[in-house]
């Protein structure tokens, strides 16, 4: 989760750094997990903090469970309408492993995630078809991003950021 002042929960995010942020990541966070830490991270956030990115998911699709998932998110949704900051939801970004079924949870998560975000009124950042089948943007293990990606990710979500006018 990141807090932008002036205007992420995830191994993925670690690398992710902006001038006048925080970064707080939660390895192999679930959404349900941040659920139970926001309320406190939330009011711990200064005032001067008008927006806050949280980028999760990714380890949720791997429980199976696509239908509570939603549900954890509809819960984050409420709860991040009512904080009154700017949201962002950073997608997921894919694995390069060759296992369809996960390839299939991680699209149909982020496909589900921009058309739901657009509904309440939160901000989607799509990193899916920017990460899609390119290879130097991940380390060896296919699942986090090198430092490379991780730059990518990080211009992807500052670009994201910058282009949305301040509520």
């Amino acid at each position: 989760m990141v807090g932008y002042s002036h205007d992420l929960s995830a191994y993925i995010v670690r690398n992710i750094r902006f001038f006048n942020a925080t970064t707080r990541c939660f390895p192999g966070a679930t959404v349900a997990g941040l659920l139970d830490k926001l309320p406190e991270l939330l009011q711990s956030i200064p005032s001067s903090v008008c927006r806050v990115i949280i980028h999760i998911g990714t380890n949720d699709t791997t429980r199976r469970h696509s239908e509570l998932m939603k549900q954890d998110f509809m819960d984050l949704f409420r709860l991040m309408e009512s904080c009154g900051k700017s949201v962002f939801i950073s997608g997921p970004i894919p694995t390069l492993s060759h296992d369809a079924e996960r390839f299939s949870r991680l699209l149909s998560l982020s496909t589900w995630l921009q058309h739901t975000c657009t509904g309440h009124k939160l901000n989607f950042i799509d990193n899916f078809n920017l990460f899609w089948n390119r290879h130097g943007f991940y380390r060896q293990d296919g699942l986090h991003p090198s430092t490379l990606g991780s730059s990518v990710l990080t211009a992807n979500i500052h670009h994201a950021v910058q282009s949305t006018p301040a509520d």
